[in-house]
């Protein structure tokens, strides 16, 4: 009950507290073409035969576009609504996807498009789900999104070597591959196409919305604890999704044993990302919800370098369930940590920008030192290193605190 008045800011929503059953639908497909454009990158890195340039480009690009483009969502929600602002992040998101099916030149464009989608769609989401949803569900609704966010990946990251034999198994069937994955995008738009009736709401417009735009999330060591426990998931996430067929490879699997074993960390990652965020949303504080996030990642980093390869599947399921804890639990908090719906906004950009932007740096540095070294164990060592770091810096982000609370409490009543 303490929780869910936490999450509870006096937002209107459907009196009856049932939500349309075209809102659940678009939201699920939404949450579902969140990764897709980026897990399905990975299993046919070596297929595409980029050179090392427009590789690093290629698997760094993604969370570096998230960071800059963070603001354009953030923009957009501000003008449209946060409804109108999907509709357009799915139409770049759409347009990003077939455009990567044209060639290398064209691979690059369309995943700055497409990036610039997912952004605004990241961004949005957190926000959406306090708008839309009933305060009681935030925890079933935010693991849903986790859920469905991770079977994306799963999909994209099981499904497209499959795709690209069946199609001729050469560099035209790699580039063609990508391509095809604008068609789940498609079908979310067309099912989000109902929700653009609305706009801008009378919250939103009212003067009482400015009591959280007051609010300034980078003095606070609470929204940067947030942030950085974003960001250094996502720098562990990225970097894997980037790498992790080519370690197993590089370690004398064959692709179609990588790509299996990508697709199971994403299975893994989808479990714990619907798990998450249903715990978290039980518990006042979540100092041990984060701690066990970052452990399983440090683990199962771990595991990949340096366990036999004979028991792979067990380290990249640790690694996935750390990697998709991490993302619904930070969005969790974007919402828990915000004490109305616009503070949540400022966080989830805040936190989404300069996280993505640290984030970038993983794939990065990885692809760079395995040049450098010819050997994944530093780069991974590294990584290992970062996420001991993260341990400590993410911590105070489950504490029982609520950014804006003392303007809420002294302007009560004005969300409505």
């Amino acid at each position: 009950m303490e929780q869910n008045k936490t999450l509870n800011d006096s937002i209107p929503r459907n009196p009856t507290g049932k939500e349309p059953l075209l809102l659940w639908v678009g939201f699920i497909l939404v949450a579902l073409n969140l990764r897709i454009i980026f897990a399905s990158v990975g299993p046919l890195l070596q297929q595409l035969n980029l050179d090392l340039s427009s590789t690093l480009l290629v698997t760094t690009l993604p969370p570096l576009l998230l960071g800059m483009f963070s603001v354009v969502g953030l923009k957009l929600r501000h003008y449209l609504g946060e409804e109108r602002a999907m509709l357009v992040a799915l139409v770049c998101l759409t347009l990003g996807c077939a455009l990567r099916g044209l060639g290398s030149i064209a691979l690059l464009a369309g995943t700055v498009i497409g990036s610039m989608g997912v952004a605004t769609m990241s961004v949005i989401m957190p926000v959406l789900v306090r708008k839309r949803f009933a305060p009681e569900k935030m925890g079933l609704v935010m693991g849903l999104y986790a859920l469905m966010l991770g079977l994306g990946a799963v999909l994209a990251a099981g499904a497209s070597f499959p795709l690209y034999t069946l199609q001729g198994a050469d560099t035209t069937a790699a580039f063609r591959t990508l391509g095809w994955w604008s068609i789940p995008a498609l079908l979310a738009l067309v099912f989000w196409l109902p929700q653009a009736r609305f706009g801008h709401d009378s919250h939103q417009q009212s003067g009482g919305s400015q009591v959280g735009n007051r609010v300034n999330v980078y003095r606070s060591p609470l929204a940067w604890s947030v942030t950085l426990f974003f960001g250094l998931q996502a720098l562990n996430l990225y970097a894997f999704l980037a790498w992790l067929p080519t370690i197993y490879i590089d370690r004398g699997t064959s692709a179609e044993q990588a790509s299996f074993l990508l697709a199971a960390s994403q299975l893994s990652l989808t479990v714990g990302g619907f798990i998450a965020p249903l715990l978290a949303a039980k518990a006042t504080r979540q100092y041990l919800h984060i701690a066990a996030t970052v452990l399983l990642c440090l683990v199962g980093s771990i595991g990949v370098m340096w366990a036999p390869v004979s028991s792979a599947l067990i380290w990249v399921l640790l690694l996935g369930f750390g990697q998709g804890a991490g993302p619904s639990l930070g969005a969790f908090l974007f919402v828990a940590r915000s004490a109305n719906r616009n503070i949540a906004t400022e966080l989830s950009a805040m936190a989404q920008t300069v996280g993505f932007l640290i984030a970038a740096t993983g794939p990065l540095l990885m692809g760079i030192l395995h040049d450098v070294y010819a050997d994944w164990q530093i780069p991974i060592g590294l990584i290992c290193a970062i996420t001991v770091l993260e341990l400590i810096v993410a911590l105070p982000a489950g504490a029982a605190r609520r950014l804006g609370e003392d303007r809420a409490v002294v302007r009560q009543g004005s969300d409505t």
